[in-house]
C-alpha cells in the first residue's frame, strides 16, 4: 500500500536507458513527467513507450517557479 496521493497516470512517450539509471517520460493530459529510475527497475517493469504508467510523487519538500 503506497500512502503517497499524488499519482499522475498517463502514457509513455519515451524512454532513454542509460548504463545505470533510465529517464522515462510520461504524457499525463498533455503535461509530461520524467522519472529517473534505476535501470534494474525499468527493466522489472518492462517499461516501454506506449504502456500506461503511474508516477507517483512522495516529497516533503517541492520547489516551484515562475516563467
Amino acid at each position: 500500500m503506497l500512502s503517497a496521493r499524488n499519482r499522475l497516470t498517463g502514457e509513455v512517450v519515451e524512454v532513454q536507458t542509460g548504463d545505470v539509471t533510465t529517464e522515462v517520460t510520461i504524457d499525463v493530459n498533455d503535461e509530461t513527467v520524467t522519472a529517473v529510475i534505476t535501470r534494474e527497475s525499468a527493466e522489472d517493469l518492462e517499461i516501454e513507450e506506449g504502456m500506461e504508467l503511474t508516477a507517483v510523487v512522495k516529497a516533503t519538500d517541492v520547489m516551484v517557479r515562475s516563467d
